[in-house]
C-alpha cells in the first residue's frame, strides 16, 4: 500500500508501506521541511506511524537492515561505488 507520495527532482511516485493498516498520526512538519526525510530518516524524517492489520504475518516476511547491508555493501563495492556526496 501507499502511505504518501514521493516528489523528487526527476520523479514522483508512491512510498509504499509493508501493512495495511490504519494512520495513526502523519508527520506534519514534512509540509515545511521535506528533506528532513533525507537528513534524518530513521529519526525526525518519519512519515506516518501505522497501526497495522495484521503484524504478525507482516513481520514474518520483512528481512532485517542487518542481514541485507552486507549485500547491498559487496554490490557497491564490486561496481567501484564510493556512495553519494552529501551536500
Amino acid at each position: 500500500k501507499s502511505c504518501a507520495t514521493i516528489e523528487s527532482g526527476k520523479w514522483v511516485g508512491p512510498a509504499r508501506s509493508a501493512a495495511a493498516g490504519e494512520v495513526i498520526e502523519v508527520n506534519q512538519a514534512l509540509g515545511d521541511k521535506p528533506r528532513i526525510v533525507n537528513d534524518d530518516p530513521y529519526g525526525s524524517g518519519w512519515i506516518v506511524v501505522l497501526k497495522p492489520d495484521d503484524w504478525t504475518s507482516v513481520k514474518s516476511g520483512l528481512t532485517p537492515g542487518t542481514e541485507v547491508s552486507a549485500a547491498y555493501e559487496a554490490k557497491m563495492e564490486a561496481d567501484e561505488f564510493a556512495g553519494c556526496e552529501v551536500e
